[in-house]
């Protein structure tokens, strides 16, 4: 799309970034090379995407440039309140309390003002995914990814099962690589046999993030066009139903605010 230099004027910020990356090359005419893997997968091809700022307002966007700082897409949220007046305004326009705790890290003073060289997020805990087995977890410039991760997403559905707990059991554990994706992006050398010590402390940032975690539902109350859905037989801890976003209590649905 061609967007005209006045319609992004003033205090415009245009933020362009995808959710994941390309299709399976075999469906689709798609490449996400030098990258390994694609859609569903937590090889650098599912996960790794093209992204980009702009704005001609330099007082909104004073770094300019390219950064290899991890921003992961739930960062935007916390970004954009921020630039947009700040968790007050957004309570006095919306009449919610900010939230206790957020994932989202405010990238405002690296990504956009410049006005530090420390990247604010160190980490990203990928995924965890009991239906598959598999999870993935990036620590500085170590990647750790549990599971056979050749499967697709659609490869398993939650058949009768009502949910999957996360614990101890959630992930296959004896299927487990370890890359150094500063220095091989493309994932070709797994260095988990060289260092346990690290495979170890790894697993165990991503068991204890699990236990925190509600149980992956199934069978979720859904409406048209969400999830799940033949297409997509993924399921979420939360759904939409009847215009309300709903999370499970002993097997009634009730408010989400309710775990608030």
């Amino acid at each position: 799309a061609v967007v005209s230099t006045q319609s992004t004027g003033g205090d415009t910020l245009m933020v362009y970034f995808s959710d994941n990356g390309a299709n399976n090359p075999d469906e689709h005419y798609t490449s996400n090379l030098p990258l390994q893997g694609y859609k569903y997968q937590l090889w650098e091809g599912g996960v790794r995407t093209p992204a980009f700022l702009y704005s001609e307002n330099k007082d909104i966007l004073v770094r300019r440039g390219r950064t290899a700082c991890y921003v992961h897409i739930v960062d935007w949220f916390n970004t954009l309140v921020n630039i947009s007046g700040g968790w007050e305004e957004f309570s006095n326009n919306s009449g919610q309390a900010p939230p206790d705790s957020l994932d989202s890290i405010d990238q405002t003073s690296y990504l956009l003002m410049g006005e530090t060289d420390e990247c604010p997020r160190r980490e990203i805990m990928l995924h965890i995914d009991p239906v598959l087995r598999v999870a993935g977890y990036i620590k500085e410039d170590l990647k750790i990814l549990f599971g056979d991760q050749s499967q697709g997403m659609k490869s398993k559905t939650c058949d009768d099962t009502i949910y999957f707990p996360l614990d101890d059991g959630c992930v296959d554990w004896d299927y487990v690589e370890l890359y150094n994706i500063t220095a091989d992006i493309s994932e070709t050398t797994d260095l988990s046999d060289q260092f346990p010590e690290v495979v170890a402390a790894m697993k165990g940032a991503i068991v204890l993030y699990a236990a925190e975690q509600q149980p992956l539902q199934c069978m979720c109350p859904t409406v048209d066009g969400s999830y799940p859905n033949s297409d997509v037989p993924f399921y979420l801890p939360f759904d939409f139903s009847d215009g309300f976003i709903t999370t499970p209590l002993n097997g009634t649905w009730v408010p989400s605010a309710y775990w608030l």
